[in-house]
């Protein structure tokens, strides 16, 4: 059922953020935050404007459905056929709840699906427009979907998912206040779902829906941005369009008229668009991919990539990315998540739609050990109350990673390794110490008061973006209660006795505005969609 809410006194919760040199920048919906990791003030917004081709297909929409609701209007039939010269007479238009059917089985202007469809007596339900929802789901422009940062803090990337742009920013210091101006847009061939930049902060991997693997510059040069004009290469002419029918095997008027029609087309090849920008397609899966990560082991460096498939691949970094040095296989799932100790670059820990985590040597595609999850999030989802009353209980509800996270922290005198693990809709954190053995020991569970949406990582403290809309533990049902004191942005620090998380003194500041949201289930679609990677009965597989 879908609702009209007023969340004038609720800040909209941050989908994702990266930590830039001493900023945080964040994105919530269709802007970007930036805030001082110093004192936690925010510093600038920058809004995506909205798309032009969004609002031109919104209006053609509408102008469309006039036409069509025009062009249906009944026609009356007088009782004469019309008879053709040299044919027999075509047959008569048979009207159905004001639609127009033609009843000519011989019409080769139809399609079999068209036929289909009129022996049925079905009508054809018009395509569902995912753009339009976005723009009533309250987000005016395209929402940011990933962002990533140089390690030198003066560049910002974040892909917006609508326009499938990929849009660089440099964070500029003026007058003593730091903001993000935008430098570049480049739309990609298929939709980013996950980026990263290169050690040399110089080149952008962008990894996208449909399996490809892409390298573009940080900063497009002037050279690819206005390309020579190339004398084209001579090709051989264009056959001309024969139609199949001829005069002799047509049989009445309509199909008369429909062949003159064909022979009037023009036989122009369809173009195809391709990005005048710089880029290079590195790689490919032949699933859609999850996430992508870059590791450097021995001086050597590799692209480390997961699929829906179950798949981890490890192929050689730049510029031999096509030899895939080897795979990690043994997930029964989809994979969501990629993370490397900074302390041991050769290993690997993955999770996905699984209940436990994988351990890897990743270059022998060694899988070391593994480590249960479901007890810890179910010992959470017990304490819900979205989840008292559940048929079979919280074991009846799967749950997927979204988060892995390394952090080193001193303990003594002696460098420890935790990882950091969040799973979506679920409103805590879970720690796992990797021992000198490669294998994850249990320390804590961290209970939010949210679900959580978002790590990043600084320094000297973890922040943690929580869901302040709805329920913990659920993904759909809207809070009743106020949260105008609970901030959406959360710091904690490690305790310096022992391995536990523990809350930090840094507060950010709160952005208050009105915003409405038309659906509660279209928040739920920018904040949660890992859950929708997993297969079900009767999935084909592959997208």
């Amino acid at each position: 059922m879908s609702l009209i809410l007023n969340m004038s006194h609720r800040q909209m919760p941050y989908q994702c953020m990266e930590t830039c040199g001493n900023i945080l920048v964040a994105a919530r919906g269709s802007s970007i935050d930036s805030f001082s990791l110093e004192n936690g003030s925010l510093l600038s917004t920058w809004t995506c404007p909205a798309s032009s081709d969004t609002t031109q297909t919104e209006k053609a929409s509408a102008s469309e459905i006039q036409k069509k609701a025009a062009s249906l209007e009944p026609v009356v039939p007088t009782g004469e056929v019309d008879a053709g010269e040299d044919g027999p007479p075509a047959k008569k238009r048979k009207l159905s709840s004001g639609i127009i059917e033609e009843t000519n089985e011989d019409d080769s202007s139809l399609t079999p699906d068209t036929k289909q469809e009129q022996q049925d007596g079905k009508k054809k339900k018009p395509k569902h427009n995912n753009r339009s929802e976005a723009i009533a789901s309250g987000l005016q422009a395209p929402a940011v979907i990933a962002l990533a940062a140089t390690k030198d803090g003066k560049h910002v990337i974040a892909v917006t998912g609508e326009d499938k742009s990929i849009r660089v920013f440099e964070s500029l210091e003026e007058g003593g206040s730091q903001r993000l101006q935008q430098l570049s847009q480049r739309a990609m061939p298929k939709r980013p779902c996950s980026i990263t930049i290169t050690a040399d902060d110089q080149t952008i991997i962008s990894a996208d829906k449909f399996g490809d693997v892409y390298s573009l510059p940080l900063i497009p040069s002037l050279e690819s941005a206005n390309p020579a004009p190339q004398t084209p290469e001579p090709s051989a002419a264009a056959k001309p369009f024969i139609p199949a029918a001829n005069e002799l095997t047509i049989h009445s008027q309509r199909n008369r008229k429909a062949l003159e029609n064909q022979k009037r087309q023009t036989n122009r090849p369809t173009e195809k668009s391709e990005p005048t920008f710089e880029h290079k397609l590195l790689l490919g899966h032949v699933s859609m991919l999850t996430d992508i990560a870059l590791v450097t082991v021995e001086g050597r460096n590799y692209i480390v990539t997961a699929d829906r498939d179950e798949h981890i691949r490890i192929s050689r970094g730049i510029p031999q990315a096509h030899i895939i040095e080897g795979f990690c296989l043994g997930h029964t799932e989809f994979i969501t998540r990629l993370c490397f100790p900074g302390s041991r670059p050769e290993v690997l820990i993955s999770g996905g739609g699984e209940e436990e985590l994988y351990v890897w040597e990743f270059l022998p595609g060694k899988l070391v050990s593994k480590v249960d999850l479901k007890s810890h999030v179910h010992g959470v989802r017990r304490e819900l109350d979205v989840f008292k009353g559940i048929d079979g209980g919280v074991e009846a509800v799967k749950f997927v990673v979204s988060g892995l996270l390394s952090v080193q922290t001193m303990v003594g005198s002696k460098i420890r390794e935790v990882i950091v693990v969040a799973c979506e809709g679920v409103p805590a954190l879970f720690l796992f110490l990797l021992t000198p053995s490669n294998r994850l020991e249990y320390l804590q569970t961290l209970a939010l008061p949210g679900n959580v949406l978002a790590l990043s990582l600084t320094s000297s403290r973890l922040i943690v973006s929580i869901d302040t809309i709805h329920k913990p533990g659920s993904t759909n049902e809207l809070r009743t209660e106020t949260t105008e004191n609970l901030n959406v942005l959360q710091t904690f620090e490690f305790s310096t006795q022992e391995l536990m998380l523990v809350e930090g003194a840094l507060a950010f500041a709160k952005i208050e505005e009105d915003w409405k949201l038309d659906a509660v289930g279209r928040l739920g679609n920018l904040l949660y969609g890992l859950e929708n990677l997993r297969k079900r009965e009767g999935d084909g597989g592959e997208e």
